[in-house]
């Protein structure tokens, strides 16, 4: 824009010198002319410059050096005309911190992309606050109010942690109380008390004798994995790389588990994939984010798994 206000003044003056240096009707024409080009782009281009938006976009979720791209996409409620639009995005974050000014074409649905950079770990704060739309002749641009802000999670990758072996613990299933329902049963013989209607009449005449179909359960979950804070961001990446791993490992065996930080008393209980990614962007300071306190913990704990950055096995 810049660069047509310099055009612009510089044929304003070439203009008025032609008008003093040459008296006829000619000159003044041009002279008129050319000072009434910067009303006339206002009043021509001001609808447009008024009715136009902008919406932002970042994947919420994200893998360390995954390709992604950041994308404003170009709105308006009339199609009026402008020469552009000018985007200025803030990037903010404990490991980021960058501006980018984009060029964007004012026509309706148009996408502009960036390529993000995801070589860092951590939460990445995107902000769009306003815009600047250009007018034709880009002699004017108006401010118009967006505040658009999204965040996006870059996640590091998943580390087998060393002490793994110590994982390999498989679920115990129980009687159900009060008997019922169950995908997962079992066959003893019938004990006094036991109701009738749970008797396999079935195996019980190729036995000859009470058979009863026990149906079990797992016990209520009482694992916690206990994470030790880290010192940098090496270690950081390291801790929470093995914490996806840990728990990717122990979810997809359907066995939920409690979760802390050593310097936090708050205990969280992670049910599936998305109750850990909340949990590490609270980790990383995002505090907007709502995780998954549990209220009712166990009275003791069936085992404790330790995640920090250690080298040697423990």
């Amino acid at each position: 824009m810049r660069i047509h206000q310099i055009i612009y003044v510089l044929i304003l003056a070439a203009s008025f010198v032609f008008f003093v240096l040459y008296p006829p009707w000619i000159s003044s024409f041009m002279f008129v002319l050319t000072i009434l080009l910067a009303p006339i782009d206002l009043i021509v281009s001001l609808p447009g410059m008024l009715t136009k938006s902008m919406l932002l976009y970042v994947p919420t979720v994200l893998e360390k050096d995954e390709n992604a791209v950041l994308k404003l996409i170009t709105t308006h409620t009339k199609s009026y005309p402008v020469r552009c639009i000018i985007a200025k995005v803030r990037l903010s974050g404990d490991d980021f911190s960058a501006k980018y000014k984009l060029i964007c074409s004012p026509e309706k649905d148009i996408i502009r992309e960036i390529a993000i950079d995801t070589s860092h770990s951590g939460v990445a704060v995107f902000e769009l606050k306003r815009i600047w739309a250009v007018s034709l002749l880009g002699l004017f641009s108006l401010p118009v109010s967006i505040n658009a802000k999204q965040s996006m999670l870059i996640l590091p990758p998943p580390i087998k942690p060393l002490n793994a072996v110590a994982l390999q613990h498989g679920t115990q299933l129980r009687p159900k109380p009060g008997g019922g329902f169950s995908e997962e049963h079992d066959m003893r013989e019938y004990r006094h008390g036991d109701p009738i209607k749970s008797i396999h009449w079935k195996i019980s005449a190729k036995y000859d004798k009470p058979i009863i179909r026990e149906p079990l359960v797992p016990p209520p979950h009482s694992r916690l994995v206990h994470v030790v804070p880290w010192k940098n961001t090496a270690q950081r990446d390291l801790i929470l790389g093995r914490l996806r791993w840990v728990s990717s490992y122990l979810l997809k065996r359907n066995m939920p588990f409690y979760l802390r930080l050593s310097n936090g008393s708050e205990i969280v209980e992670v049910m599936q994939e998305e109750d850990l990614t909340n949990f590490i962007c609270f980790a990383f300071g995002d505090n907007t984010i709502k995780i998954n306190k549990s209220d009712r913990l166990p009275s003791r704990f069936s085992w404790v798994f330790r995640i920090d950055a250690a080298d040697n096995r423990g």
